[in-house]
C-alpha cells in the first residue's frame, strides 16, 4: 500500500501539540515542586516545640513526646519529667517546687512534691510568648532547680501575679522560718500519758479520807 506524503500544515501541527505537551508538563512539575517547597516550610514553621501553646496534648505532636500543660497560661507543650540534658533543642530540664518558699536549698534533699519539666529556653522577653518572661528559674517566686549542665540557662516562664521577680518577690519571705528548723521544740506538745489502772487502784486504797482522819481522832 503506497503511503500518502505528509502534508507540512499537518507536521507543523504536530510539532506544535507536541511542543504544548512538553510544555504542560514541564510547568507542571515546576508547579509540583513549588507545592511541596511550600508544604516543607509551612510545616517546619508550625511543628510544635517545648514552650508551644495547646489545648490538648495531640496540639504538641502525634509522637507523644511533648505534652500540654493546661495549668499554664495559653497551655505549654512540654516533656514531663524529664532527664538532665535530655530535653528537645531549646529546652532545659527545671526542678519544679523544688523547696519550700522560706527555706533553705539543698540539692540532696528537694521537696517531695518536686517534678521536673522541661521548658523553652530564651535569652531575652522577646523570646517567650505573650504572658511568659525570660527568667532564671532558681530565684523567687519559682526557687527551681536546673537540672542541665548549664546553670546559668534561662527559660520562658509565667510572669508572676505580683510582677516581681528575684529579690524584689522575696523581700516579704521569712528566710528562717520556723517549719524549716531541723531541732524541734524542747517540749512534746503529746497528751499527757494514762496512768495504769492497777497504780491507780493502789494510789485510792493509800488515800485517806475526811471520815478516816475522825475515827482516829475519836480513839485517841
Amino acid at each position: 500500500m503506497k503511503r500518502e506524503p505528509v502534508r507540512p500544515e499537518a507536521q507543523r501541527a504536530r510539532a506544535r501539540i507536541g511542543t504544548t505537551a512538553t510544555r504542560g508538563a514541564r510547568l507542571l512539575e515546576a508547579l509540583t515542586a513549588v507545592v511541596l517547597l511550600v508544604l516543607g516550610l509551612f510545616g517546619t514553621g508550625c511543628t510544635p516545640t517545648v514552650g508551644s501553646s495547646c489545648e490538648l496534648s495531640t496540639d504538641c505532636g502525634t509522637t507523644g513526646q511533648l505534652v500540654c500543660d493546661t495549668s499554664e497560661i495559653g497551655g505549654y507543650c512540654t516533656v514531663v519529667d524529664c532527664l538532665p540534658n535530655e530535653c528537645p533543642d531549646n529546652a532545659g530540664c527545671i526542678l519544679f517546687n523544688f523547696a519550700i518558699p522560706g527555706c533553705g536549698i539543698s540539692r540532696q534533699d528537694p521537696s517531695r512534691i518536686s517534678q521536673p519539666f522541661c521548658m523553652a529556653t530564651c535569652s531575652s522577653d522577646s523570646d517567650c510568648r505573650a504572658g511568659y518572661i525570660c527568667a532564671n528559674p532558681t530565684e523567687s517566686p519559682w526557687y527551681a532547680w536546673i537540672q542541665d549542665s548549664n546553670w546559668r540557662e534561662l527559660v520562658c516562664l509565667p510572669e508572676p501575679v505580683s510582677g516581681f521577680v528575684g529579690l524584689a518577690a522575696s523581700s516579704a519571705l521569712d528566710t528562717d522560718a520556723a517549719v524549716c528548723q531541723q531541732i524541734g521544740p524542747t517540749f512534746d506538745a503529746d497528751f499527757p500519758p494514762i496512768p495504769d489502772a492497777s497504780s491507780a487502784d493502789g494510789a485510792d486504797g493509800n488515800e485517806s479520807g475526811p471520815g478516816d482522819a475522825a475515827s482516829h481522832g475519836d480513839g485517841d
